[in-house]
């Protein structure tokens, strides 16, 4: 191609040089024609040299194109094989991307579907508050009583049936407990009286047999604070009652009654151990319990996060009565102070210490004796109540009967009050009365 091209300038070129040399004048010596060979010549060498330059320069331009050239498609390939690389990679990771939001997305929709239908468990695991020892031969009874519905705040006063979605069916948040007596009965197998002796410590104590927190193992299902709870039976206005709330009111023996003991936030104490929820029962009466407390059900509501609470009050009340178990009254020699035992002599009067036995029956007869048609005979002269710290002076025979109704237990004492001496020897030798009339008749 270089060549086609060189022979096409030289065809081109040499009709001037000729026309050129013909204006020059030939040098001496030589002949138009030699001078015209040597014209060729010369253009055959100018020729010569410039295809070698030309080829030369071509060869240079090629083996520069050439490496242009590859250096180019090397580059290009390289470029295209990393632009194909990070094409990939992008492709892989945003797939990858896609996938993991579409598991996740995927997940998040099953589970949102799966809670929809299936609320999460509610399953807990209580603690159960335990309760203390006591010391060995401690006498200790359970009072059954049963829980009462009441509705919700209306005093704690109406009694409602406990059917079987309510939350309290079938369950017993705990039971009432007495303590330290010597001895129980009961007339109607309900009411029951404790019998207390010197030493005696009775207490009421209420066991927790639920977690409050989780009632039946719940979490649903707890005992609520009763911000504004009121008794209507106990006239207890409303209140912040807390987690349960006690009552307890006293009635004495002369049929007094005490204004109620309140226990607010009754239950919350017993688990936390924060406060004395035990109950002294020292002193003899009648006492009447109430435990108010509220339950709070939480429910689900189908299809969303939401829940709904229900409340409830419910109440357990009760009562009982606490007596002396003794069957003893103190008769004291009014002139020594010493205490008078049975079938003793007091020449200047006794009078009786009743211990604070306030429901014995105590009974005072006194008695001289008188003649008669068929000889001694008793003349009652007085047989009434006795009254505690009551002195007796008049000379005679007294009889002091104490009964106690609750054990059936009955004791006599006989004191003479006196100077005869026969009277005297018999009621030492501890003669009754109607012995010492058949000694005194034979």
């Amino acid at each position: 191609m270089i060549k086609r091209l060189f022979l096409l300038l030289l065809f081109v070129c040499l009709p001037f040089t000729v026309a050129f040399t013909e204006e020059k004048e030939p040098q001496s010596g030589k002949s138009i024609g030699d001078w015209f060979r040597q014209a060729a010549e010369d253009a055959s060498g100018w020729a010569s040299q410039a295809w070698e330059d030309t080829s030369d320069w071509a060869s240079q331009a090629w083996e520069d194109s050439a490496g242009w050239v590859s250096d180019t498609a090397t580059g290009a390939w390289n470029w295209a094989k990393g632009t194909a690389n990070d094409a990939w990679n992008w492709t892989v990771n945003t797939a990858n991307s896609a996938l993991g939001w579409t598991v996740r997305t995927a997940n998040g929709a099953w589970n949102g579907i799966a809670g929809f239908f299936n609320p999460p468990s509610t399953e807990g695991a209580p603690s159960i508050v335990v309760e203390p020892e006591f010391p060995e031969g401690t006498l200790k009874m359970y009072l059954g009583y049963p829980v009462v519905k009441t509705g919700l705040d209306n005093g704690y006063h109406n009694a409602l049936e406990i059917g079987k979605n309510d939350p309290h069916f079938g369950l017993s948040i705990g039971k009432f407990y007495v303590s330290g007596f010597t001895g129980v009965t009961s007339q109607d197998g309900e009411h029951f009286i404790f019998l207390k002796t010197v030493g005696d410590d009775v207490e009421l104590h209420f066991e927790l047999t639920q977690d409050i927190d989780m009632l039946g193992g719940d979490t649903s299902v707890t005992i609520n604070r009763d911000i504004g709870g009121y008794d209507r039976q106990f006239g207890v206005s409303p209140t912040d009652f807390g987690r349960g709330t006690l009552i307890v009111q006293f009635t004495d023996y002369q049929n007094n009654t005490s204004d109620p003991q309140i226990y607010t936030d009754y239950l919350s104490a017993k688990v936390s151990g924060t406060a004395d929820t035990v109950i002294s029962l020292n002193e003899e009466g009648d006492y009447e319990v109430a435990l108010d407390y509220e339950i709070k059900k939480d429910s689900r509501i189908l299809g969303t996060a939401a829940t709904t609470a229900s409340y409830t009050n419910y109440r357990i009340h009760f009562t009982f009565s606490v007596r002396n178990g003794n069957c003893m009254v103190f008769p004291f020699d009014l002139v020594t102070g010493e205490e008078l035992k049975n079938t003793a002599l007091a020449p200047n009067g006794f009078k009786l210490d009743l211990a604070y036995s306030r429901y014995l029956a105590v009974n005072v007869k006194l008695s001289t004796l008188t003649e008669g048609a068929a000889g001694m005979v008793e003349d009652i002269r007085f047989n009434r109540p006795a009254r505690d710290g009551e002195e007796y002076k008049q000379e005679g025979i007294y009889t002091i009967t104490v009964q106690n109704e609750y054990t059936g237990q009955e004791t006599k004492k006989t004191i003479y009050v006196g100077s005869d001496q026969k009277l005297i020897d018999y009621v030492m030798q501890g003669y009754s009365l109607e012995q010492i009339i058949q000694e005194m008749n034979r």
